[in-house]
């Protein structure tokens, strides 16, 4: 199983809207049980739904997300990811605060996406905003996941490749 983790700040806007873009691009993928997807946040707390906004507008281009509830960002979760997406580059350093070993494995999701133009600063938060601005945001978390998707793909595919590669050693002899 392949373990992709999105991250945000307060689990209830940005990472659930990309954790559901995600998953349900991995399903068009045929691969929704091939790859697990989750979201944390790095300064929430247990259980929050995800915001009202976020829920109607994933809603409204057929994403699910309304029985989200927030996760604080955990070093086992970090631990047991494959690919750790973050929305800031503050996330990532927090991500690579609880755990150094992620650096290989922890992306600012714009720069994950597109190496040589995205945008550093990372996809802005629209906690507190209006309907117009979270339809700004799904769509640009949207369009940074399609793009992304390659890259997310062939990760998925070297795994596996790693997986059966040890089954092949330990068959042998």
């Amino acid at each position: 199983m392949f373990r992709i983790l999105v991250v945000c700040t307060g689990n209830v806007c940005r990472s659930p809207m990309g954790e559901g873009i995600l998953r349900h691009l991995l399903e068009r993928q045929g691969l929704g049980k091939e790859a697990e997807v989750r979201s944390a946040g790095t300064w929430t707390s247990q259980g929050a739904a995800a915001s009202d906004f976020a829920v109607r507008v994933a809603g409204e281009r057929g994403v699910r997300i309304e029985n989200h509830r927030s996760t604080p960002l955990l070093r086992s979760l970090v631990r047991d990811a494959d690919l750790i997406l973050t929305m800031e580059p503050a996330h990532r350093e927090e991500v690579l605060a609880l755990e150094p070993q992620a650096e290989g494995k922890a992306f600012l999701l714009t720069t994950f996406a597109d190496p040589q133009d995205g945008d550093p600063g990372g996809v802005e938060d629209p906690f507190g905003s209006d309907l117009e601005s979270y339809r700004i945001t799904y769509d640009e978390i949207d369009h940074l996941m399609r793009v992304a998707m390659p890259a997310v793909l062939r990760k998925i595919q070297e795994k596996a490749g790693r997986e059966a590669a040890r089954e092949d050693v330990g068959t042998e002899g």
